[in-house]
């Protein structure tokens, strides 16, 4: 499969410069895989491309039936994020062919967390937040993990939290018999009550990235990348959440910190509320072993 992949990539590469021999120029090495595979591509001569110079890149390879419309929102995830100035490795290009979709962007050289890189992923998020948007949700459907991940435009974000986040996953998890019918209905009637306590209607829709944990931060020695964004327009404690569950850099101080400049609430019970929805997604992805914490969060409250 590596040498179909370097194939794909070297028809790419001569699109862009065909005076280079780049069987020659170029190697492809296997970097690591999760859901996904992650490729190096390495070049002896650096290639121009959207008026910046590149010498490696990282290829993000996907082999499944919605792989194009995968990469593609991905893809476009990142220039949003771009657009919004949150740091991600620079966005190339994506290539569909054979089954095969190919994400490729600047290769980042992961490095461990430094006060600098602390401080410049904090710099990203508070560039993120600062936004606002009329709607909540996104006007196409994207993907968290291998899950489809709805979004509807919604003026409300009960509409959205409900319709776009808790509901579709919570059908999914209860065809699969994680889950019952009453248990789903005890949860909505929880999420209104709080959204109700807390007011968050009054406030505008703002960028996220979607699935901030650990995993999708690379920490260069100065700097901090987002990658892997499921984006939409939605509350920033939705990203606290995330990563607050496998392993956060930043702490509940930083995290006001963020919302004290970006003008939006955070209270400590938000995390865990927000919580409900990657962990109904790792239900689905993953197993049983994420309902207790599901089970004790409507127990408490309903």
């Amino acid at each position: 499969m590596q040498k179909e992949i370097h194939k794909l990539l070297i028809e790419w590469l001569y699109k862009i410069n065909h005076n280079i021999n780049w069987e020659i120029e170029s190697s492809l090495e296997y970097v690591s895989s999760s859901l996904f595979s992650l490729y190096r591509l390495k070049l002896k001569t650096p290639i121009e491309f959207k008026n910046k110079s590149f010498k490696e890149f990282a290829i993000k390879w996907i082999k499944i039936e919605l792989s194009k419309e995968m990469a593609e929102t991905e893809f476009e995830g990142l220039q949003l994020l771009l657009n919004y100035r949150a740091r991600v490795p620079f966005p190339v290009d994506v290539i569909n062919k054979n089954q095969n979709a190919l994400l490729i962007m600047e290769f980042i050289q992961k490095k461990g967390i430094t006060s600098e890189s602390k401080k410049d992923f904090i710099l990203s998020l508070k560039n993120l937040y600062q936004h606002r948007n009329l709607n909540y949700g996104y006007d196409k459907n994207n993907y968290i993990g291998k899950l489809v991940q709805p979004n509807i435009e919604t003026k409300s974000f009960l509409d959205f939290w409900w319709l776009s986040r808790i509901e579709p996953m919570m059908n999914i998890a209860i065809e699969n018999g994680y889950f019952k019918n009453n248990e789903k209905n005890q949860l909505y009637k929880i999420i209104k009550n709080f959204l109700q306590e807390w007011r968050l209607e009054e406030d505008q829709a703002r960028p996220i990235h979607g699935d901030l944990w650990s995993g999708n931060i690379i920490f260069s020695s100065e700097h901090a990348y987002l990658i892997d964004p499921s984006f939409a327009y939605s509350h920033p404690v939705q990203d606290f959440a995330m990563l607050e569950l496998f392993g956060s850099p930043l702490s509940f101080s930083d995290y006001q910190q963020i919302a004290l400049s970006c003008n939006f609430k955070i209270l400590p019970q938000m995390i865990e509320f927000f919580q409900i929805y990657p962990l109904l997604v790792h239900v689905i992805l993953f197993g049983s072993s994420y309902k207790p914490a599901i089970m004790n969060f409507i127990n408490k409250y309903k």
